[in-house]
């Protein structure tokens, strides 16, 4: 991972380092001792949970955009960030300051010091968040689930309606070997008699979160069955019909075009009717408006139509299914990837799209080697060749795009926000839009 945030003092970023070093610890022990020793944050503002596999990120910038449209002050909160850390911690689409995400760092380094506790880095980063939509007075926050549910450190929130977009198989050393496991960990996030929207279509799957919301007499809502969502890709994005007890929209524009947003999209306005519901009043212009204008960068981005240039921060076997189900052409691509993602199951997804690879690895630890890559690259009987570097790989793909093929940048969000930094640097694009 890397941790790095544009003028944060070196000694901040060391410190998160050694935070980074701790791994990955699964539990709610650590958080609740750190906000309680700060005056319990999470208890200050209203939230909405959303969890899931893919498309929980996408989920909370629907929601989120949402609510801004309706004029709430809302915070939100998300992981991984692309290029800065700030990214995670945003209030109204803004992220956190410089000076900000300082002062917090050295609040919690000192509650660290004074307590003994010892968290992980998003144990760390899930304290910072919750704090500083308390001290900012945030009327609303928007939370994403890091991994899992019934042990994420997000889960300490009592929200208002929690979501879980759907289910597959990733960090599978933690949340267990199959669908149904890693179903029953992310249904930890359903609360009693807390509504819960669910965008899983796989029937074993959705049984287990029929059970635990009928347990704790949850009112659930799942896609196809409570509420339904049909998605028209035109030229400029995509046009969307709901359909749910509470009301219906026809041909509602969202500026977000992949055929995999339309779930998503619906799970998120789903979560808006459980909210009017219970009496929070988000009225229908709001909704059109925030479907509109909601941005999530690094999903299905066209971020250059001449030359063609698309970004996907798809990095298992669903996200790459949903990403070559939007692929119209053959492209070709840069592709590196994690070193603990099932490799095999992406690459056979992928190939039959592809006119030739640009093997190479994003800069940091995790990354996958080139070599281990290319042991299951030669297998497809795709053209390939392999650079190193990560930078050179992007030129390279740059040149081919601008000689008339379509290229595709895909593998890990880690490789996508190093290929923002790229881009801006090179000038294709002034920032990255929330």
């Amino acid at each position: 991972m890397d941790v790095h945030s544009k003028g944060l003092p070196a000694e901040d970023i060391d410190f998160l380092k050694t935070l980074v070093l701790h791994g990955v610890k699964l539990g709610l022990e650590n958080i609740n001792a750190l906000l309680s020793h700060v005056g319990e944050p999470h208890k200050k503002f209203s939230s909405v949970h959303v969890g899931g596999t893919n498309g929980k990120g996408s989920t909370v910038a629907y929601i989120d955009r949402i609510f801004r449209e309706q004029g709430v002050r809302t915070g939100k909160f998300t992981s991984p960030h692309l290029i800065d850390l700030a990214e995670r911690f945003q209030i109204n689409g803004v992220p956190i300051s410089t000076e900000e995400l300082h002062e917090q760092i050295t609040f919690f380094k000192n509650v660290i010091e004074k307590t003994g506790i010892l968290p992980t880095f998003f144990e760390f980063c899930t304290a910072i968040a919750f704090h500083w939509f308390a001290l900012q007075k945030v009327e609303w926050a928007i939370i994403e689930v890091g991994m899992g549910g019934r042990l994420d450190s997000t889960n300490i929130i009592f929200p208002e309606v929690c979501a879980i977009t759907n289910i597959g198989l990733e960090h599978t050393q933690y949340l267990g070997d199959t669908l149904e496991k890693i179903a029953w960990e992310k249904a930890g996030i359903i609360k009693e008699k807390i509504p819960v929207v669910v965008g899983e279509k796989k029937q074993e799957v959705r049984n287990i979160f029929y059970k635990r919301a009928k347990d704790l007499s949850a009112p659930l809502w799942q896609i196809e069955t409570d509420f339904h969502v049909q998605w028209e890709k035109t030229s400029e994005g995509a046009k969307l019909t709901y359909q749910s007890p509470v009301r219906e929209i026809k041909g509602a524009f969202s500026r977000l075009s992949a055929l995999y947003q339309c779930e998503n999209a619906g799970v998120a306005i789903a979560v808006i009717d459980w909210l009017n519901q219970k009496g929070f009043t988000i009225k229908k212009e709001a909704i059109l408006r925030g479907l509109a204008n909601v941005r999530w960068p690094g999903r299905l981005d066209l971020v250059s139509q001449s030359p063609w240039v698309l970004l996907d921060a798809a990095h298992n076997t669903d996200g790459i299914q949903r990403l070559v189900e939007n692929l119209e052409d053959k492209v070709s691509v840069v592709f590196s990837v994690a070193d603990d993602k099932n490799v095999e199951g992406i690459i056979k997804l992928l190939a039959p799209y592809v006119n030739e690879f640009i093997i190479t690895q994003f800069y940091g630890k995790r990354a996958m080697s080139t070599d281990r890559i290319k042991e299951i690259v030669a297998t497809t009987n795709v053209p390939f060749y392999i650079e190193q570097d990560f930078y050179t790989a992007l030129e390279q793909g740059w040149q081919k795009a601008q000689q008339g093929q379509k290229l595709l940048i895909t593998g890990s969000i880690y490789a996508i926000g190093q290929t923002y930094e790229w881009l801006i640097k090179k000038g294709v694009i002034k920032k990255i839009e929330f």
